[in-house]
């Protein structure tokens, strides 16, 4: 297996949030629908009652979480099964920066949410009808502690770190595990990136298609991510490319390159076409789009 020495260009990242799910198990009514529909055994049913049924409050954080998560996935690899990212040094300060943004912007959700929350109790007693109960309910003063948001940035264990007390041979074994289980997490990591690329390539080639349906045309449509995803992707992937792969490199230029030779152009109204939007209505274009990208596909091994 190829040694790969990334301690001084990536980093670990660890990112973790939780938000008060508003969920609450409701015994007597679960005990109610297992003797309505004559269940043999108690744990037939199990009825958990939504607390903010019918409410937004909490959607929007939670939403939140869900474009920072994302972010910090597009933007790292995997690193181990305890959900630990691995980092680009050259992406840290811009990493950060975004980061901070999404935890001031969390906090400030989370804020919104505390402040309307004893009004929002007081709502769900019609909501909920005979399910309320008030002490399923956390206090005013205890449901921000049911939030939180947190970054930790941790460097890249190397068998340098190995300092225990047993013998040379011991150690020596030891140390060579840490360094096979770092290659094979790098490795990994590089065959996300890999994967990630030839995944957006076969949705181009899929996406720009053209069946043929009754003997006429029929282009298959596509949203203007498809283009616009694309770039972002040649982006990111120059700066996840942590171990210098050249063929990625290759691969990643060569899809550049056939996106921006898509020629955009402008409407007599001075209303510019986008590049998606002329895949869409120049066929040739369109055609030699996907022959570039199907060359890519047969000429990388993946």
């Amino acid at each position: 297996m190829q040694r790969y020495n990334i301690d001084t260009c990536a980093m670990l990242v660890e990112f973790n949030t939780s938000v008060w799910t508003a969920r609450k198990l409701d015994r007597k009514v679960s005990d109610e629908v297992i003797s309505n529909k004559n269940a043999a055994s108690k744990n037939a049913a199990r009825v958990n009652k939504h607390l903010l049924a019918g409410r937004s409050e909490l959607d929007v954080i939670v939403a939140h979480v869900g474009a920072a998560r994302a972010y910090v996935y597009d933007n790292t690899l995997p690193w181990s099964d305890s959900g630990i990212r691995l980092l680009p040094t050259v992406n840290f300060t811009t990493f950060n920066a975004r980061m901070r943004e999404e935890e001031d912007k969390y906090w400030a959700l989370c804020k919104s949410f505390v402040e309307v929350y004893p009004s929002l109790i007081t709502a769900q007693a019609m909501a909920l009808g005979a399910m309320f109960k008030r002490e399923d309910f956390p206090t005013a003063d205890s449901i921000l502690h049911k939030f939180a948001f947190t970054v930790n940035y941790m460097p890249v264990p190397t068998t340098g770190d190995f300092r225990v007390n047993v013998g040379n041979e011991a150690q020596q074994e030891l140390s060579a595990q840490l360094a096979k289980m770092a290659d094979e997490r790098v490795e990994s990591a590089m065959n996300d990136v890999r994967s990630r690329l030839k995944e957006h390539l076969l949705r181009m080639s899929d996406r720009l298609a053209v069946d043929v349906v009754d003997n006429k045309a029929k282009p298959r449509a596509f949203h203007d991510t498809l283009v616009e995803h694309g770039f972002d992707l040649c982006s990111t992937i120059k700066s996840l490319n942590i171990t210098g792969d050249s063929a990625l490199e290759s691969a990643r230029q060569s899809l550049e390159r056939c996106l921006s030779s898509i020629n955009s152009r402008t409407k007599r109204t001075g209303v510019e076409v986008s590049a998606a939007e002329t895949l869409r209505e120049d066929m040739a274009q369109r055609s030699a789009v996907r022959a570039q990208v199907d060359e890519i596909l047969n000429k990388f091994t993946w």
